[in-house]
């Protein structure tokens, strides 16, 4: 090969080899994100009292993987919030009483479509998955729902492997039982017919970090 060739091929190399490089950053970049939220919300309403699930803060964090379309993405997340289960029966004129402590996990995949490249950036995700409500006390057991989740969110890119992103987002178990739901005054008294929904939501902070 002669030293003209040689040199265009070295050349060529020094050009594209970056390029490939954002290209496959910007397409291939798998985006996890840890997060500090705070998670309200969670009434059943039954026919013989309510239940309240405490306000309190949560954690988790968020995987995202690029697919064919590079704003957007698959989206597998996992949140828990350390809370109290607060519960109140009809007719005694008593205000909610706590009954016992619980977790509620959060288990979720779904997608997230982030707008196209510039400084900070609108996203919005919808996910499907499971809930699990697990009380601290041995005597009741967990109780699993099918769940989703919609949220909104700014994502703002730091450097090239750090961002900073925030989310608001209504997180819906669904319940579709005649049973009753944990305890009320003397035993398991609060009951639910036909299908029901408990609405919660939360607010992020996350730390990103791209791989």
């Amino acid at each position: 090969m002669s030293n003209r060739k040689c040199a265009a091929v070295i050349i060529g190399v020094m050009v594209l080899a970056p390029m490939s490089g954002r290209a496959v950053a910007e397409t291939m970049g798998i985006m996890v994100a840890p997060f500090a939220s705070y998670q309200w919300g969670g009434t059943v309403k039954g026919r013989d009292g309510e239940a309240k699930l405490n306000d309190a803060g949560a954690w988790g964090f968020t995987i995202d993987v690029p697919v064919h379309h590079r704003e957007a993405y698959l989206e597998l997340s996992y949140s828990r919030q350390e809370t109290e289960l607060l519960v109140r029966e009809y007719g005694t004129g008593e205000p909610l009483r706590e009954a016992f402590d619980l977790s509620v996990e959060y288990f979720q995949i779904g997608g997230l479509y982030m707008a196209p490249r510039g400084g900070a950036r609108p996203f919005g995700t919808m996910t499907l998955g499971a809930t699990r409500f697990a009380p601290q006390n041995s005597i009741y057991s967990s109780e699993w729902l099918f769940s989703a989740t919609l949220g909104l969110g700014i994502f703002v890119p730091v450097n090239e492997r750090i961002g900073l992103r925030t989310h608001a987002r209504l997180l819906l178990p669904f319940q579709y039982s005649g049973g009753g739901l944990w305890c009320g005054r003397g035993g398991c008294s609060i009951g639910v017919s036909g299908g029901s929904n408990i609405l919660q939501g939360d607010v992020a902070v996350c730390l990103v970090i791209r791989l």
